[in-house]
C-alpha cells in the first residue's frame, strides 16, 4: 500500500473524528445528552467554565510555555543540545515523573489524562473538560508547528528523543524503517481500536454494565510513568512493559512509539501538513546532495526536499537543519 493510499484511508476517518468531537462536546452541554458510546458513560457536563479551568491549570500553561520557548529557539536557529537536552528533561520530569513524588507543588501534573487517553476515551465514553483542554493544546501546538507538542512537550516523545541522542553518542547504529511500514502499522492499530472497542469485543464489567475498553490500554507507554506497584508480578509487567519496550527500541530506531503506535502521532501527522512553521528549504538553491536526508533520523527530510504534499512526521530534531552543508534548510513558513 502506497503512502498516498494510506492517507486516503486516514483522512476520512480523522475528518469524521474532527467533526464528531466538537459536536459531542456541544451535545454534552445539553441536559441528558452526551452519554458516550456505552450507556452510563459521558456523565457530567462540559461547560466553558470547566474547560477554561482546566486550560488555565499549571500543567497546561507550562506546556504552552515550553512549546513557545522551543519554537523561538527553532526559528532563531539557536536550538542546540545546550537548550534541547534541558527542555526534553524538564518535559519528561514535569509530565512523566513529578506527580509520583508526592509533593504538593506537582499535584496538578499527573499523567492523566495522557495524550492517548485524551484521544481515545472520548470515542468510548464521551468528552470531558480535561480531555478537551489537552486535545485543544495538542491541536493548537501542532497547527503552530513543527509538531511542537509531540516534539518537546510529550514525556514519552521527550524521553525517546533523549535516548536517540544518547544512542548517537554511543555510536549505536539505528535503523530507519520506511514511513510506509510505520504508518501502516500505526493505522492498523487505530482501526483495530475502533473495531474492537465499538463492538465491545474488548470490554470490562462495571457495576453490571458492559464497558468497552481500548486496545491502547494494553500498549499505553504513558502508563509506565505511574509508579504505583501492583501486588501481582504479572500486573506490574503489563503496567510497565510498554514503556520499557519503547525505551529499549528507541536505542535502535528513532521514536518507535511515535511512529508505530501512538494515535496522537497519526492525528498530528495530518494536522502538521498545514502547520504554520515547519522545515522548509530555499527555493531553487538545493543541489540535491541528500546529505541532510541521510543523516536525519526520520523519513521526513527526503519528502521535504521533494516539496511533497504529504510529509512523514517531523519532530523538529534539528539534525537536518544543522547538517545541511549549504545552510538551505530552516524552520519557517512554507512558500516564503
Amino acid at each position: 500500500m502506497s503512502v498516498k493510499k494510506i492517507y486516503r484511508t486516514i483522512f476520512p476517518i480523522m475528518s469524521i473524528l474532527l467533526i464528531w468531537l466538537p459536536a459531542l462536546a456541544f451535545a454534552q452541554q445539553q441536559p441528558g445528552a452526551g452519554q458516550g458510546l456505552r450507556q452510563g458513560a459521558g456523565q457530567g457536563q462540559i461547560t466553558l467554565q470547566n474547560f477554561l479551568n482546566f486550560l488555565l491549570r499549571p500543567k497546561i500553561l507550562t506546556m504552552l510555555v515550553i512549546a513557545a520557548v522551543a519554537l523561538v529557539l527553532l526559528l532563531t536557529r539557536k536550538m542546540d543540545n545546550r537548550w534541547k537536552v534541558p527542555i526534553l528533561v524538564v518535559s519528561t520530569f514535569l509530565y512523566g515523573v513529578s506527580a509520583n513524588l508526592g509533593l504538593k507543588i506537582f499535584s496538578g501534573f499527573a499523567i492523566h489524562p495522557s495524550p492517548i487517553c485524551a484521544f481515545t476515551k472520548p470515542i468510548l465514553y464521551g468528552l470531558r473538560a480535561p480531555m478537551l483542554a489537552l486535545l485543544a493544546v495538542i491541536l493548537f501546538l501542532t497547527l503552530v508547528g513543527p509538531k511542537l507538542f509531540c516534539s518537546y512537550v510529550c514525556p514519552v516523545g521527550a524521553i525517546q528523543e533523549l535516548i536517540a541522542m544518547l544512542a548517537d553518542r554511543l555510536k549505536i547504529r539505528r535503523r530507519k524503517p520506511s514511513f510506509r511500514l510505520s504508518q501502516t502499522v500505526r493505522l492498523l492499530i487505530f482501526l483495530a481500536f475502533v473495531a474492537l472497542s465499538w463492538t465491545a469485543v474488548i470490554h470490562t464489567i462495571n457495576q453490571g454494565q458492559v464497558r468497552a475498553r481500548s486496545i491502547y490500554d494494553y500498549i499505553n507507554a504513558f502508563e509506565g510513568f505511574k509508579w504505583n506497584l501492583q501486588p501481582a508480578l504479572l500486573d506490574n509487567l503489563f503496567h510497565f512493559l510498554p514503556l520499557l519496550l519503547t525505551l529499549a527500541f528507541a536505542f535502535f530506531t528513532y521514536r518507535p512509539y511515535c511512529y508505530f503506535v501512538c494515535p496522537v502521532g497519526l492525528f498530528t501527522n495530518i494536522i502538521e501538513q498545514i502547520a504554520i512553521f515547519r522545515v522548509v528549504k530555499k527555493k531553487n538553491a538545493c543541489s540535491d546532495c541528500q546529505v541532510c536526508a541521510v543523516i536525519s533520523p526520520c523519513p521526513a527530510v527526503a519528502e521535504i526536499l521533494k516539496d511533497a504534499v504529504l510529509v512523514p512526521d517531523c519532530f523538529a530534531c534539528t539534525v537536518c537543519t544543522r547538517g545541511c552543508n549549504q545552510d538551505l534548510l530552516k524552520f519557517g513558513i512554507k512558500g516564503t
